[in-house]
């Protein structure tokens, strides 16, 4: 059963605190959301008491559907035959209070009040919100987050488009801004860095080298060292960056396009564009310049093998103070020898707000591959595709979903629900590992040859260890025969040589140049398993006794 409030009185008053309000009158779930021309739901504000849940699109079936179509303050009492569904099920009363105003025409602002238990104060409620707050004001502060939202949601759209023309046109950086954010969040979270700054941050980090895509590419992507007048160039991408940035963030994070232009200045003052020295380089600068230099170290590149871990300690530890800020130096070692072993969960592990990633959906007809961008916004998780979907109507009767995120230079697998929000968009829930057993990703590189039937070898880089198998990351100019078994053999530091057997499994391919395969063992038995994962411990241990003897000769 459902009413309609009618002449309610409206005094103005100030907005005052919305969490005061929910305590006093015991308010289960306080929502104040915008709904647009498009009946999309934007949450401008959200208390709830428990079990959080997100409004992402206006239902005909429920009370702010019933508020938004007549205008009017709905007071609902749900029943068991109830048309009326509750936002949420655990949910016995709820009222709704639009609010409309001239310009714009095409938004309406609610506020919604959700109650687990029966009350019997709705016209008390009633009174005490609008003699408390100024409904004005209410709309103002919702259109204002709206307009952020919006800003934000338009701007991971043209980031994702960004991103896939660097993806196709300078392959040779196409996750580096990925990990740079990861090194850049993990870094500053070390250095206490304010947490309503992180978003901000991570956005500078993802594109501190935008400017590169005004570079041309034959620089960018050329194999060997530049020449001084190609070095001139691509300095250039800096102020580009800073172009680029001050057009999609200008309005909602102006900060963000001083962070990019900046990221290059050295702690001595001898870095480019502005020369500027210490704490007159902004802090997130001086952290996404760490975080860029070990991945430029750590990732290899066309011009350059990777630099083992070892060696970016040592070299971090010597350009302190010179080219670093040691503070952020010290922050950078702890957070390496943290992820000497990387998260099984990269998800969980992350502050990342975009990943790359790959979408698999089966149905009973086929199954689709989509490439694109995993992302987060507003507590929930999506997928957009970067493929152009054909024939959308195939995609409804899934039988199952996978997602495989591309980051720090390896591949995390998940199981995943997913519902279809356009046809290039999916709202992504119930996410789960993939891998069952416990495995281990590393950090630095461990060397590999695979052996073909022919005596062939070919050098790989395993990436993650389990029981069952190992990932290895390989060029694409070899075709393996998933029939076939295939010797590997690893060679480590002290001489140890293990050959193992095994055969190739599954193989997700990253881009043109390179790709993931899985490798699993055939008849391994137990001291071959205890040999690896004891290698593994011991490189683990030294890594970190060398980490402490950098941190000791401070």
């Amino acid at each position: 059963m459902f009413t309609f409030l009618n002449d309610t009185p409206v005094n103005l008053g100030l907005l005052k605190a919305l969490s005061d309000f929910q305590t006093k009158f015991n308010i289960d779930y306080l929502n104040i959301g915008v709904i647009d021309a498009n009946k999309k739901i934007y949450e401008a504000y959200k208390f709830c008491k428990t079990g959080d849940f997100q409004l992402s699109y206006l239902q005909e079936n429920n009370v702010i559907h019933v508020a938004y179509n007549n205008l009017k303050p709905v007071y609902h009492v749900v029943e068991s035959d109830d048309p009326i569904v509750p936002i949420n099920k655990s949910f016995v009363e709820e009222i709704c209070i639009p609010i409309k105003v001239e310009s714009p025409k095409d938004v309406i602002v609610y506020v919604y009040f959700g109650f687990a238990n029966k009350t019997e104060e709705v016209s008390n409620i009633l009174s005490s919100f609008f003699t408390t707050f100024n409904l004005f004001e209410v709309y103002s502060y919702a259109l204002l987050k709206y307009c952020q939202l919006t800003d934000i949601e338009r701007i991971s759209k043209l980031l994702m488009v960004l991103e896939d023309s660097v993806k196709f046109n300078q392959p040779s950086i196409r996750l580096h801004g990925f990990n740079v954010a990861f090194w850049t969040i993990e870094i500053a979270k070390k250095l206490n860095f304010p947490q309503d700054e992180f978003e901000k941050l991570h956005y500078a980090a993802l594109l501190h080298d935008i400017g590169k895509i005004r570079v041309r590419s034959s620089i960018v992507n050329k194999k060997g060292p530049l020449t001084e007048d190609e070095y001139k160039e691509i300095k250039k991408h800096a102020e580009y960056g800073y172009i680029i940035t001050k057009e999609l963030f200008g309005d909602v994070y102006p900060d963000i396009p001083l962070w990019v232009k900046h990221h290059h200045e050295m702690y001595d003052g001898s870095g480019y564009p502005s020369g500027l020295k210490g704490n007159d380089i902004p802090f997130p600068s001086r952290i996404i310049k760490v975080a860029d230099v070990i991945d430029v170290l750590y990732s290899p590149r066309s011009y350059k093998q990777n630099v083992s871990v070892d060696k970016i300690i040592a070299e971090l530890k010597r350009c302190s103070r010179k080219d670093f800020d040691p503070e952020v130096v010290e922050a950078a070692l702890q957070v390496i020898d943290e992820r000497i072993v990387l998260p099984m969960d990269i998800l969980k592990a992350t502050g990342e707000k975009i990943l790359p990633a790959n979408l698999s959906l089966r149905t009973y007809e086929d199954v689709f591959n989509f490439d694109g961008y995993f992302y987060f916004k507003e507590d929930q998780s999506y997928f957009k595709s970067t493929n152009a979907v054909k024939d959308t109507k195939d995609l409804w009767n899934l039988l199952s979903a996978s997602l495989v995120v591309e980051v720090l230079n390896s591949i995390y697998e998940y199981e995943v629900d997913v519902f279809p929000v356009d046809e290039n968009t999916y709202l992504v829930s119930n996410i789960r590992l993939l891998e069952r057993k416990r495995f281990v990703s590393i950090l630095w590189d461990l060397e590999a040859h695979l052996i073909t039937q022919d005596e062939k070898s070919i050098t790989v880089k395993v990436k993650r260890l389990s029981g069952d198998y190992v990932l290895f990351v390989c060029e694409n100019a070899y075709a393996f025969d998933a029939k076939n078994y295939y010797k590997l053999v690893l060679q480590f530091e002290d001489g140890e040589i293990l050959i193992l057997n095994g055969r190739i499994t599954y193989s997700y391919p990253a881009s043109h140049e390179y790709s993931y395969y899985r490798y699993t063992f055939a008849n391994i038995g137990e001291t071959t398993r205890d040999k690896l994962f004891r290698q593994i411990f011991k490189k683990q241990v030294a890594l970190r006794r060398q980490l402490k003897q950098v941190q000791d000769k401070k």
